[in-house]
């Protein structure tokens, strides 16, 4: 999570909900099975999403058993991902809210062959990202009233040390070895990739804590430093993970659950 501090407490508590899951919660706001009610649940935000979508709201919340890390956006927006269980490659829904009420959704059915968006035009762009992944083309629903735009005045980020070349390419070597070279070699490695990259290897590491046949990295230290020079350790890791029936679920939830925040960070959105 980034920069916590510029955050209204209304998007923290969507986040909260996120995190949390409460158990208690009505189950004739959403259909059985699907969470999207608990992650919204007390938040405001769960009204804007069902005004956005309409009579698609069904559909999203079936797409919207599993959810991958939330993301704060750069401009105060808060995105989240989530698939049904099982199906992330063909059911998926997605959706970005602000503290402002503003609020854009899209899911995915491969039976239906297209990506169908809902919330004010043009379509988000880290939706229009999200989306790339599945391919078709993005249907757009017609704008409900009270998503119409409304401006969000961006906050400064302090900067960060910049990867340097060398860095980059080893940063990318640890991107591949947890997404594969086909989606690591379209991502800037920023530095704010690198930080997410140092979280999903200690993630995989601490899921994988049994796994003995290749040593562990040493240590673990936050930032995208100690991912640049410690990449060889982290790529032989991971590899003898991936290989390992019982310990490749490890790399498979990471890569599921921060696909969407390494590319929104790579983006820069």
């Amino acid at each position: 999570m980034r920069m916590f501090e510029h955050y209204s407490f209304r998007v923290l508590l969507i986040l909260a909900g996120v995190m949390a899951f409460p158990a208690a919660w009505s189950s004739s706001q959403v259909p059985p099975a699907s969470p999207v009610g608990q992650v919204l649940a007390g938040s405001g935000a769960e009204a804007d999403l069902r005004h956005a979508l309409g009579n698609a709201y069904p559909v999203f919340a079936r797409n919207f058993q599993v959810t991958a890390e939330p993301v704060l956006l750069k401009d105060g927006g808060l995105f989240l991902d989530g698939w049904r269980d099982g199906a992330p490659e063909a059911h998926a829904a997605a959706f970005v809210h602000y503290a402002d009420g503003r609020t854009y959704a899209a899911y995915y059915d491969s039976e239906r062959g297209e990506v169908v968006y809902a919330g004010p035009s043009p379509v988000h762009p880290a939706l229009r990202i999200w989306a790339q992944r599945f391919g078709p083309a993005i249907h757009v629903l017609p704008p409900a009233e009270s998503s119409a735009a409304r401006a969000v005045e961006p906050y400064a980020l302090t900067p960060a040390d910049t990867p340097g070349a060398t860095d980059q390419e080893e940063l990318r070597k640890v991107a591949t070895s947890i997404w594969g070279a086909g989606l690591a070699s379209g991502w800037d490695m920023n530095a704010e990739v690198g930080e997410i990259l140092g979280t999903v290897t200690q993630e995989i590491t601490q899921c994988s804590a049994a796994f003995s046949l290749v040593p562990k990295p040493v240590g673990w230290v936050p930032g995208w430093g100690y991912v640049a020079k410690s990449a060889y350790a982290i790529v032989a890791y991971i590899t003898g993970v991936s290989k390992d029936r019982v310990y490749k679920v490890c790399v498979s939830s990471a890569a599921l659950n921060w696909r969407s925040a390494v590319e929104l960070a790579s983006a820069g959105i």
